[in-house]
């Protein structure tokens, strides 16, 4: 039996050699109608297409390279989304595209650098996507200088203007002070990233900006910059609860930070919606399981996933990094009220 080839499936579908050929590599010229009839040809006859070959013409490697930092064998703390949920979502926005994602796990910043600089100078993938952006990101800089297509999970503030795909942070820490000020708290506690972030950079500006618009003065004993493990939330409670004027709220950067704020409450002796609330943001739907549930933000992580999937066939296609630039706001679930009711 003949193995099927291009001509095959041309006279399976009526179609020409240069349609089906056009159609089998995804190319913009041909209609997705005519694209979905020489798929399912294909499928039909057992047509399996050579992509060492495609990638010898072409000089393409159609890889994605998706650079994420994996926890180590040491790193025991759960610290909320994990890289596999983003590339689950990624590597469904690629689906019907010639392109796959690889996985490049690296331990922290610096070796993101170095393999993003082999990836670019050895040409081992036509696109990568990297996340946990600085507010100057020198990996950034590496691909606009070699003009390699990139899409960002996160912003950056002092970069040229590139791909990117985050959250509104900035919206979500103003919407989140200016509910909580209104519900009568007056200090209230970020429970924010490590601050070489950029996010992190944009949560602690916002929230310095609501203090201001509340007639509130900023207290930087009441913000803190760390890891977001549940061991970052639960020593800051300790922390910041011994002050003489504690806080009565505080915002998490993360369901594990706020976990670990409510077993610093327990510690305490402290009771949510008496003595104190929990907020949180990059919610995965865990904390409505808390007891109590408590107020989150809540974006499903498939949305950024697939914008970034998405993105980069799109940049990877030529499409100007200006016009792939996306702020996605998470939706407010209120749990609680937040506000204090000492009868609790």
């Amino acid at each position: 039996m003949q193995r099927p080839t291009i001509k095959t499936i041309a006279q399976e579908t009526g179609l020409s050699i240069a349609t089906v050929s056009k159609a089998l590599k995804h190319s913009p010229q041909v209609r997705p109608e005519t694209r979905a009839i020489v798929i399912e040809a294909a499928e039909r006859v057992g047509y399996e297409l050579n992509m060492h070959g495609v990638q010898l013409r072409t000089g393409k490697t159609y890889q994605v390279a998706a650079i994420m930092t994996a926890p180590g064998p040491k790193q025991n703390e759960w610290e909320g989304v994990e890289y596999a949920q983003l590339l689950s979502g990624i590597s469904w926005a690629l689906e019907d595209s010639p392109y796959r994602v690889s996985l490049y796990a690296v331990r922290n910043f610096e070796e993101s650098q170095a393999v993003i600089k082999q990836i670019v100078s050895l040409k081992k993938a036509d696109g990568i996507i990297i996340s946990g952006t600085r507010a100057d990101d020198p990996r950034i800089r590496t691909m606009q200088a070699a003009d390699f297509p990139f899409v960002t999970y996160g912003t950056s503030i002092h970069n040229a203007p590139h791909a990117y795909v985050d959250a509104d942070n900035e919206q979500m820490i103003r919407v989140s002070m200016a509910r909580l000020v209104e519900r009568g708290h007056r200090r209230i506690a970020l429970l924010n990233p490590l601050s070489d972030l950029s996010y992190g950079i944009t949560r602690l500006e916002a929230y310095k900006r609501a203090l201001e618009v509340a007639g509130l003065a900023y207290d930087p004993a009441l913000v803190a910059h760390g890891r977001l493990t549940p061991a970052f939330g639960r020593e800051n409670v300790l922390t910041m609860s011994e002050l003489s004027n504690a806080p009565t709220a505080y915002i998490c950067a993360n369901e594990a930070s706020a976990l670990g704020a409510f077993s610093g409450f327990h510690e305490r002796g402290l009771v949510h919606g008496r003595d104190a609330v929990i907020n949180a943001t990059d919610d995965l739907n865990v904390s409505q399981y808390f007891a109590p549930p408590i107020t989150t933000y809540y974006l499903p992580i498939s949305e950024p996933s697939s914008l970034l999937g998405a993105y980069i066939l799109r940049r990877m296609e030529g499409e100007p990094p200006e016009a792939l630039q996306t702020l996605l706001m998470p939706n407010l679930i209120e749990r609680c009220d937040d506000r204090l009711n000492p009868n609790r």
